[in-house]
């Protein structure tokens, strides 16, 4: 894996912590200050606009509220001035009161230089932060459109990213080949094809109100149709899909099942069509690292332990953490330059433990994401990190086997 690959990868998983962590924060009042800075905008402006804010925040009836949003205000504005030219695609300041004991402020600050360009200046003052144009650009916007049906139901969505979203649901309530007591059967046959009919143009406008847009944006990576019987077919022969999106089409699949459930399962069938998609990457590797478990082959480790051992014997040839690894990494240090290092989670470190050495008190040098730890000595050691969602089968599977797993490059014991 080539350097920017795993700075890009690194880079999305720090902002998706960052976002997370903002989310969780909440004002008592309205006193968490998000300032938003467009590419190629003057920080001088920033600046001024914050002066002028500060003046206006004497207004506030609350003594309290009015000295956080002053402070926040007065915090963002330093770091500006630090700062001196506004970044290549802009920045975004987050700052505010997040103390949860009352009457004990802490004016905490957050910088974020975004991975896409910030369109347009954005200021709030809320209880929370507002981090709607953040999480847009954590999603891929690059999208396969997937469409299931049979005669009796359908579904259709979009496979992004790692994670498959439905759109429409639909049933048919076209009826079966036995007729009602009383009609002829040539005249229940006409009204069950007119009933299909309606059904086969219900999917292609929703099929159409889904996808052209992103294929007319250039998002649509391509269309794969599946389903139980001959409808996927019928879709496409009988000319039902818009003509824009019917050459997009990629795959066409037999699935078990033609409703929401089978989405799912058409992404599996259609494994070889959109091999480049994140979903199907991390699938097979997972895969690959079970398989290797599995024949006992020397070529696999899970747990922090054996897989950080790993690591540094440069044999890890592909490194595997799903997203929801919640460890920390903490060193120790006492007078006497004795040091421990401990893995727990965050709630967990203490500032300070004994020395089990000397009995000194050691006190926490430092604090770090696990992910963060084993990335770094993933670059170090030339081993390639893949990030794992658990939306899917596999990541779930992985995540129950600690989260953390390697495919080794040689057997090491």
């Amino acid at each position: 894996m080539s350097q920017e690959k795993q700075e890009k990868i690194m880079n999305k998983y720090q902002l998706k912590k960052t976002i997370k962590e903002l989310k969780e924060k909440r004002g008592r009042n309205t006193e968490l200050v998000s300032i938003y800075v467009p590419q190629g905008y003057d920080l001088n402006k920033i600046s001024q606009f914050i002066t002028k804010e500060q003046s206006e925040a004497e207004n506030i009836k609350s003594k309290q509220t009015r000295k956080n949003v002053k402070a926040a205000l007065d915090k963002i504005g330093r770091r500006i001035k630090e700062v001196g030219k506004t970044p290549e695609k802009g920045v975004a300041f987050f700052a505010g009161n997040v103390s949860e004991r009352e009457g004990r402020p802490d004016i905490q600050l957050w910088e974020i230089v975004p991975p896409q360009p910030i369109e347009s200046r954005r200021y709030r003052c809320d209880k929370e932060f507002v981090i709607e144009p953040l999480e847009q650009m954590v999603v891929n916007d690059n999208v396969y459109g997937l469409i299931v049906a049979d005669k009796n139901e359908a579904a259709i969505g979009y496979l992004q990213g790692n994670s498959i979203k439905t759109t429409h649901t639909m049933e048919s309530n076209v009826p079966g080949k036995t007729r009602a007591g009383g009609q002829s059967a040539q005249r229940f046959e006409r009204i069950r094809k007119e009933m299909y009919k309606t059904f086969m143009k219900d999917i292609s406008e929703k099929a159409k109100n889904a996808f052209l847009p992103k294929k007319r944006d250039g998002k649509l990576l391509g269309i794969v149709l599946g389903g139980p019987g001959f409808t996927k077919d019928k879709i496409v022969e009988e000319g039902y899909l818009h003509q824009e999106l019917e050459e997009e089409i990629i795959a066409t699949e037999s699935t078990n099942y033609s409703g929401e459930d089978a989405l799912e399962e058409l992404v599996e069938k259609a494994e070889d069509a959109i091999e480049d998609s994140e979903v199907v990457i991390e699938k097979k590797l997972v895969t690959e690292f079970f398989q290797n478990l599995k024949e006992e082959n020397g070529k696999a480790e899970y747990g922090l332990e054996h897989v950080l051992k790993a690591l540094k014997m440069g044999a890890v040839d592909k490194l595997l953490i799903t997203e929801d690894v919640d460890l920390y990494h903490a060193k120790y240090t006492c007078e006497n330059d004795h040091s421990k290092e401990v893995f727990e989670k965050k709630p967990e470190i203490s500032d300070s433990m004994e020395c089990s050495e000397c009995g000194r008190e050691m006190d926490l040098e430092e604090i770090n994401d696990i992910i963060d730890v084993l990335a770094e000595k993933a670059e170090e050691m030339s081993s390639d990190l893949e990030l794992i969602s658990t939306t899917h089968e596999e990541g779930e599977r992985l995540s129950n086997m600690t989260g953390i797993a390697a495919i080794l490059r040689y057997r090491i014991r």
